[in-house]
């Protein structure tokens, strides 16, 4: 029996210091939190659309990998997550100056008609994340 439709429901990301990583996604970029923060419990979820990121602290001090936002130049695993906005000159005006931003706009287009216009971000711990003006045929 196949597997009925799937879609991503939540994106674990793991952290040093949830004080800032709460700060960030909560407070600046809007996310609305899940579940009450509860101090010292070392982890938060904000709801993005239909997904939910939890965040979780860990004690690991293992490097982070530095990651460029560009598929076939970062290292396997979690390269970036989008988040979608309807106009993304007006977000960068928005956010421009309260982030830290990892590259220039970027457009990406596919021949199918889908097109996608975005400009990459680090979050507190220099996760990549990217602010995305979706056209979906």
């Amino acid at each position: 029996m196949p597997l009925e439709p799937l879609h991503v429901d939540n994106l674990d990301l793991v952290c040093r210091d949830i004080k800032p990583m709460r700060a960030f996604y909560q407070d600046l970029l809007g996310l609305p939190l899940l579940f009450p923060f509860e101090e010292g419990s070392g982890w938060f979820a904000v709801q993005a659309g239909p997904v939910t990121l939890y965040v979780f602290e860990t004690s690991s001090r293992v490097d982070n990998v530095v990651r460029v936002h560009v598929a076939s130049e970062d290292p396997p695993g979690l390269s970036a997550f989008g988040l979608s906005v309807n106009d993304l000159d007006a977000a960068i005006v928005e956010l421009d100056g309260r982030v830290t931003w990892a590259g220039e706009t970027r457009e990406w287009r596919h021949p199918a008609g889908t097109w996608y216009r975005f400009r990459p971000l680090r979050d507190p711990e220099g996760n990549v994340l990217s602010i995305t003006e979706t056209h979906k045929v």
